[in-house]
């Protein structure tokens, strides 16, 4: 993980960067605490860049702006096929070109300048800010694994940056710019807008026919690829390991392609029957597994760390990302390893998690599949970021490599709702012998089962019913109109959220309940489902401790903790 970070034209075009722009910078300073720099690459632009180093700590040709043909770009990502493209668009001179986002400037450059085909030429994750003495550009990678928000200050200047908390205060609006998406903007211009273009889209029809033999054999190779891919750098490596499927496959694969020996990473309750799977998986692999066994009172006190880290009052995402904040905590702290690789985005990808496999068809799975993916970037993957950025830690995705999205997205929606088997039977079968047994056909488990057998809803639940009372909580509507909480719980959230955040900027990007929005949405207790059908034309017709225990049922049914 790095951070950038960029302001560009306004109104006092001459100015140089004051005490609050850096004081906003420094906020994200744990994106990157190797190295800081603010850089004025332009009359009216400024470049700025925290950096975690992945390659080599004080690795010269690695550090940014990278600056060439009249261009300087910074960059937080990773461009996987950076070789490929500096040999077929060589640059004679480029500073700090050793870097592999130096493959953006050679792309533009060997693209003559075309912005979308520059991004769509890189693969990788990425999100950047580009500029030459007249124009900025921006891009972020297909699924918006790295994050990246922008909005316009009063005087009119373009403000970017990684995370909410590094604008928010310098800008009248914040957006997030939006995944798979690239942008110019003029300064000049004193335009207030950006002109936003899509470079790249989630496939939306199954055109892939093949059978589920062949469908097993690009399955198990793509994932191979795209973890293989995720395993450059010199710094130590490591695994976020569930004990489930998704984390386990990855580990597998990994381990097997890493020369040093990687370590893996579990949390949980000291009843936690998934630190016992994980237990297993590290001793077939045969490497090195720490355990944090966590307590619900630690859960609880640093609640507030994690609303203000992850930038959301989603109940969803803060509760899922609870155990993963600590555990990055907790890895920074006591470890020497810089990089993790987690199974985030299979199931949405596969459209496995139990509601989802209760679709009325395959038709209407592969729709939900759809709008799951085109959230994701506002929910695990956001998750995903924050909890692991803010203690220097950098975290790679492999599913959700686009290759593999075009393969998965392609494929025939009655692969992945198949009655009489396990969900993800096709991911699976792919992978046999490669994972024991008992973990490769064991049922995904829910959020609240992974921690352990003590229910971390329930905690969360008791705790905020205690700390706000009811007369307090039967004025929410008028403390809180816009999306009003239905619960204590949320109640609390989204006090300390607007203790943190400015909600009239920031309220349009804070996306919530992506679980309620499925017509057909049916929860289930296996991964923790009740005997109704809801979906928001009905919910006054249920009580609101049934709308209580249903929430805190389908929030875990659609997540399993810290890593899928």
């Amino acid at each position: 993980m790095c951070g950038i970070w960029a302001l560009a034209g306004g109104a006092n075009t001459s100015s140089e960067v004051h005490n609050e722009h850096t004081d906003a910078f420094m906020k994200i300073v744990g994106r990157g605490p190797d190295l800081t720099v603010i850089e004025k690459v332009a009359p009216t632009v400024h470049l700025g860049f925290h950096r975690l180093a992945i390659v080599m700590p004080g690795d010269q040709p690695s550090q940014q702006p990278i600056v060439g043909n009249g261009l300087s770009v910074v960059c937080n990502g990773e461009i996987y096929n950076h070789k490929q493209i500096k040999s077929e668009f060589p640059l004679s001179s480029v500073r700090n070109g050793g870097s592999d986002c130096a493959a953006i400037v050679h792309s533009f450059v060997g693209n003559n300048g075309d912005l979308r085909a520059a991004c769509a030429s890189l693969d990788g994750v990425f999100a950047f800010v580009l500029a030459d003495q007249e124009r900025v550009y921006i891009g972020r990678d297909p699924m918006g694994v790295r994050p990246l928000f922008y909005g316009f200050a009063a005087d009119g200047a373009l403000v970017v940056g990684s995370e909410v908390k590094c604008i928010s205060n310098l800008v009248e609006r914040i957006e997030y710019f939006p995944p798979g998406s690239c942008a110019t903007f003029v300064p000049a211009s004193k335009a207030r807008s950006l002109q936003i273009h899509k470079y790249w889209s989630i496939p939306t029809i199954a055109d892939k026919f093949v059978s589920m033999d062949a469908a097993k054999v690009l399955i198990r190779d793509t994932l191979i690829k795209s973890t293989e891919k995720r395993l450059m750098g010199n710094r130590h490596f490591g695994f976020m390991l569930s004990g489930g499927l998704d984390s386990s496959l990855i580990a597998s694969i990994a381990t097997r392609a890493l020369k040093h020996t990687p370590h893996a990473f579990s949390v949980g309750f000291e009843d936690s029957p998934d630190l016992e799977h994980a237990r297993n998986v590290a001793e077939y692999l045969n490497i090195p597994h720490h355990v944090l066994v966590i307590t619900p009172q630690q859960c609880l006190d640093v609640i507030p760390e994690v609303v203000n880290a992850l930038e959301t009052f989603d109940p969803l995402i803060i509760r899922c990302g609870i155990a993963h904040y600590l555990l990055c905590k907790h890895i920074s702290e006591t470890s020497d390893v810089k990089v993790l690789l987690s199974g985030e985005g299979a199931d949405e990808l596969f459209g496995s998690y139990a509601y989802m496999q209760r679709a009325p068809n395959a038709f209407h799975l592969h729709k939900e599949i759809l709008r799951r993916m085109t959230h994701l970037h506002q929910y695990d993957v956001l998750r995903c970021d924050r909890a692991t950025s803010c203690h220097g830690l950098e975290i790679r995705v492999p599913f959700l490599d686009k290759k593999m999205i075009d393969l998965v997205g392609r494929l025939p929606p009655t692969y992945k709702l198949i009655k009489r088997k396990l969900e993800k039977y096709l991911l699976r079968s792919a992978f046999e012998g490669w994972l024991p047994s008992e973990v490769l056909w064991r049922s995904k488990e829910g959020f609240a089962e992974a921690l352990g057998k003590t229910d971390l809803g329930e905690i969360v639940h008791d705790h905020a019913n205690k700390l706000i009372g009811d007369e307090e909580f039967e004025n929410r509507m008028a403390l809180f109109p816009d999306r009003t909480p239905e619960t204590k719980e949320e109640y609390w959230y989204r006090s300390i959220f607007e203790q943190c955040y400015p909600l009239e900027k920031i309220a349009h990007v804070v996306h919530t309940k992506v679980y309620k929005t499925a017509a057909w949405h049916l929860a289930e207790e296996k991964e923790n489902m009740a005997k109704m059908m809801v979906n928001s034309d009905d919910e006054s017709k249920i009580s609101e401790e049934e709308m209580r225990e249903l929430r805190r049922k389908a929030s875990a049914t659609l997540n399993s903790g810290v890593v899928a």
